[in-house]
């Protein structure tokens, strides 16, 4: 599922039909940001992943310094799994990403699951 419009990008990619799992994606652009677009299209690709998709996870990897997007994850209730130390090579410098992961049975709908 990818969605596209002129503030947004977001998409739940890397399916595994066999692992029941999912990336979700989202790039919102400066206009869009603080306005809790992030944290209700996550809500949204989260319902898509588990309700019709039938996923046991999904995961979202981001920068370290992403405080936008770690705290919509963790608002959709995503949890801290990791830190990979230098993995991304960003403007010059070498900097951390976060893994977070969230399971179904640890899921709470922000929207009615009918």
């Amino acid at each position: 599922m990818v969605t596209r419009t002129t503030d947004c990008t977001a998409a739940l990619w890397g399916i595994d039909n066999h692992h029941r799992s999912a990336h979700i994606r989202l790039g919102l652009l400066p206009s869009a940001r603080g306005k809790g677009y992030g944290t209700d299209v996550v809500a949204v690709l989260c319902r898509y992943g588990f309700v019709v998709r039938g996923l046991q996870r999904l995961q979202i990897e981001t920068l370290a310094d992403n405080s936008a997007m770690l705290r919509s994850a963790e608002r959709n209730g995503f949890v801290r799994e990791g830190v990979l130390r230098s993995w991304a090579w960003v403007l010059g410098e070498f900097l951390d990403e976060v893994l977070l992961g969230l399971l179904v049975q640890d899921w709470k709908p922000a929207f009615g699951t009918s």
